[in-house]
C-alpha cells in the first residue's frame, strides 16, 4: 500500500505546486500576490490542496491532510504564475513522509499556472523540480470545497 499512497502524495504535492502557478481569481487588489485561498478538490480524483494561510499550500494526494500533505510555501507572480517551494510534510504516516521526501525532498522548488473563477479553478503548466513526477497528478480542473 505504501507504494500506491507515495504515487498519490507525488501526485498531490506535484498538484498543489502546479496550482499555485495559476492567475488568482477576480478581486484581486493590485499589488497583492497573496490572493489565492480556500480548499480545492481536484475533478475526478482524491488530490485535495488547501492555500491555508498567507504563503502556504498544502497537497493532500488522497484528500485528506491527517494522513499525508505536502507543505509548501508559495509566491504568486504576474500573469498568474505562482512558485513553491517544499517546506515539509505533515500527517500521520511516517513512512510515506519518508518515502515523498526522498522523491520530492525538501527545497524542492516547482510553479504552475491556477486560474479560478466562480468555485471552478484549473492548474496548468507545471515546471520544476522533478516536474514529470508529478505533473500528471497535479494539473487538471478543480472545484473549491465549501
Amino acid at each position: 500500500m505504501v507504494p500506491k499512497i507515495l504515487t498519490c502524495a507525488l501526485v498531490l504535492a506535484y498538484g498543489v505546486l502546479v496550482s499555485t502557478s495559476m492567475p488568482a481569481s477576480g478581486g484581486d487588489k493590485k499589488g497583492d500576490k497573496s490572493a489565492l485561498s480556500g480548499a480545492w478538490s481536484q475533478k475526478g480524483g482524491e488530490l485535495k490542496i488547501e492555500f491555508a494561510e498567507k504563503g502556504v499550500l498544502k497537497i493532500a494526494p488522497h484528500g485528506d491532510s491527517a494522513v499525508i500533505a505536502i507543505v509548501c510555501k508559495y509566491t504568486v507572480e504576474k500573469p498568474g504564475r505562482v512558485n513553491a517551494s517544499i517546506t515539509g510534510f505533515e500527517g500521520n504516516k511516517e513512512e510515506a513522509k519518508k518515502k515523498i521526501g526522498e522523491i520530492l525532498p525538501i527545497g524542492s522548488k516547482f510553479s504552475f499556472t491556477w486560474t479560478a473563477k466562480e468555485g471552478v479553478a484549473r492548474l496548468n503548466e507545471v515546471k520544476g523540480d522533478n516536474a514529470d513526477l508529478i505533473k500528471n497528478h497535479l494539473e487538471g480542473d478543480f472545484e473549491q470545497k465549501k
